[in-house]
């Protein structure tokens, strides 16, 4: 915990110093004020018991205007600690946007270890911004509960060691809530999975399916059934956690009784003055609420310390990633391909997965080829062009660029130098201009741009249905904007991926499953022949074998191997994979 407790203290003074420092001393303030009212409460008994009533007078002004001061620093110091707490914990999710979004590759989603430190900070992020406010809340109880110590020290020198007798029920509540956060942290695939049963139950887009399949009763039993499995190891921890915590707060609590009947004594015997005794037994009084206080602020620190620490390991692991896929000496990509892209035996095997997805893939993919990658469901497709676009590292093998190595360029150079377009396409909302603009940032803001990408993929007929053109709202979710339908959607992306002029690499990875056999027809030969005359590699990822007669090479994958490679006219011709899916699919149109 120690590079989350040095985070959560200077975080706050690095980002706000001013603000930091007010926090720092409102904290100290507030803590003291129970002090401050024992000690002005004895010296007023004491006034008091000697009938001075200008003391008694004076003291009560004092303690009027004490109270008005703690009260006053209470209301700015709460909305100072808000602003500084909404300081930090936007300066976290700056950070954990850029490690979550610039890591090199996918690992940081797919892979189960890394992916649930992620989950863990989205889920408790909000407790890292708190983490440096309440580091500071509980070394003001530390402080009060010392200062409580010297007090009834001064009419029973025993007593300050009253204060230790907290350390056990301390130490058991840490004990208990790192076995806790051990739980909750194996329980995290469980509750993930829980929150994904509640989405499905609860958000529009499995709507139909849920309604028309009436999946509402089976969702809710099985997130029952997996919230109550992650829960039950969590129960189990919190229960065995309670004995000794009960038993520590039992032993501080005998503490307290025989505290309490010390200091009668001691006043009965004239040990002390009146105004001692009562300053002190006012003190011992909070005892109590100041040692709960302190345990209710330790549980809290270490709920900010651990979500701090699953922060901070998110983001050394994107840093180690990034010291791992980034060459030292980064070679430079070519502005144009001379020869193409070669594959060398590349493999490649998911972490959650005992059988590789790519097995000893060697391939050619000439520049200026339009190549069409089939072959059934699983056979590898997806993973394939994920690789060429860097997204995962290979296994095995290598993939040459005009002879340099991908692993040899820095990963930003390389992607900016291709473009893709998904099956599932992220529903960016916002406005059409935005949304297609994002593909190339450069000129997000230039319309004529903008329209010839659109027209690129085919979006005429779209920009003419929308009410405000290139400034009409997208999306129902973060707004009230215009809702698309499933192909529009692709059409838009497929724009997206049309912003990047003369690309080394186009991917299009199914883009067409949501369009209709014309606009699919007419989208194939506008990338087919940009390919071609830009000189780059076009990858087409497709089940429509009617659409792979366009490419110069059609590559056949199957189980994670190179079945076949050639042209339409060889592999039809020939008694394979391609020739049989082929068969299957004409036999529709016969």
């Amino acid at each position: 915990m120690i590079s989350a407790l040095r985070f959560a203290l200077t975080t706050g003074p690095r980002i706000d110093p001013l603000r930091s420092l007010l926090v720092v001393a409102v904290a100290i303030l507030e803590q003291a004020t129970g002090i401050g009212l024992a000690v002005l409460l004895g010296l007023f008994s004491e006034a008091a018991s000697r009938h001075s009533t200008g003391g008694v007078v004076a003291l009560a002004l004092c303690t009027a205007i004490f109270v008005m001061l703690t009260q006053g620093t209470f209301i700015a110091g709460y909305f100072t600690r808000l602003r500084l707490q909404e300081e930090i914990q936007n300066e976290v999710e700056r950070q954990f946007v850029d490690v979550a979004g610039m890591t090199p590759t996918l690992e940081i989603h797919e892979r189960s270890s890394r992916s649930d430190r992620a989950a863990v900070v989205r889920a408790a992020r909000g407790d890292i911004g708190p983490a440096f406010d309440r580091l500071l809340w509980l070394a003001g109880a530390a402080l009060a509960l010392i200062a409580s110590a010297v007090l009834m020290a001064s009419v029973v020198p025993v007593l300050a060691v009253l204060p230790l007798f907290a350390v056990p029920a301390v130490l058991a509540t840490q004990a208990a809530d790192r076995k806790r956060g051990q739980a909750v942290q194996r329980a995290t695939p469980l509750t993930r999975l829980a929150g994904h049963l509640f989405t499905l139950a609860t958000t529009a887009a499995p709507g139909r399916e849920t309604r028309l399949f009436g999946l509402a009763s089976e969702l809710r039993r099985r997130h029952r059934e997996v919230w109550d499995a992650g829960g039950r190891d969590i129960a189990r921890t919190d229960g065995r956690a309670r004995v000794p915590v009960a038993l520590a707060w039992l032993f501080f609590v005998l503490a307290y009784a025989t505290a309490i009947v010390l200091m009668v004594r001691a006043g009965l015997a004239g040990d002390a003055s009146l105004g001692l005794i009562v300053a002190a037994v006012a003190v011992t009084s909070q005892i109590t609420g100041q040692v709960q206080g302190l345990l209710t602020l330790t549980f809290w620190t270490l709920e900010s310390l651990r979500a701090t620490r699953a922060f901070l390991d998110v983001v050394e692991d994107g840093a180690a990633e990034r010291a791992t896929v980034v060459p030292a000496t980064p070679v430079t990509v070519p502005a144009r391909l001379d020869g193409g892209i070669k594959v060398e035996g590349l493999g490649f095997r998911y972490w959650n997965r005992d059988r590789p997805s790519l097995i000893d893939i060697d391939l050619e993919l000439p520049a200026g080829a339009v190549v069409a990658l089939v072959g059934e469901n699983g056979a590898g497709k997806s993973t394939f062009v994920k690789m060429l676009c860097g997204l995962y590292r290979p296994s095995a093998g290598r993939i040459l660029v005009d002879g340099a190595d991908l692993a040899h360029f820095t990963p930003e150079d390389w992607r900016a130098r291709i473009t893709a377009a998904f099956q599932d396409p992220v529903h960016i909302e916002m406005s059409l201009k935005d949304t297609i603009g994002l593909g190339r940032l450069e000129h997000r803001d230039d319309p004529d741009r903008i329209l010839e990408a659109l027209r690129t993929a085919g979006g005429d007929q779209l920009l003419a249905s929308l009410p405000e053109g290139l400034e009409t709202r997208l999306g129902r979710k973060s707004w009230d904007g215009k809702g698309l339908s499933g192909g529009q959607w692709q059409t838009v992306a497929n724009a997206r991926a049309a912003m990047r002029p003369a690309p080394l690499l186009r991917v299009l990875d199914e883009p067409t499953a949501s369009l209709d056999a014309r606009a699919e027809e007419r989208l194939f030969q506008r990338y087919a022949g940009l390919g071609r005359l830009e000189g780059g590699v076009t990858i087409l990822v497709t089940h429509r074998l009617t659409s792979a007669r366009a490419a110069d090479l059609i590559v056949v994958l199957d189980g994670g191997r190179v079945a076949e490679v050639g042209t339409h006219d060889t592999l039809s011709g020939a008694d394979g994979l391609y020739a049989e899916l082929f068969r299957l699919q004409a036999r529709y149109f016969v």
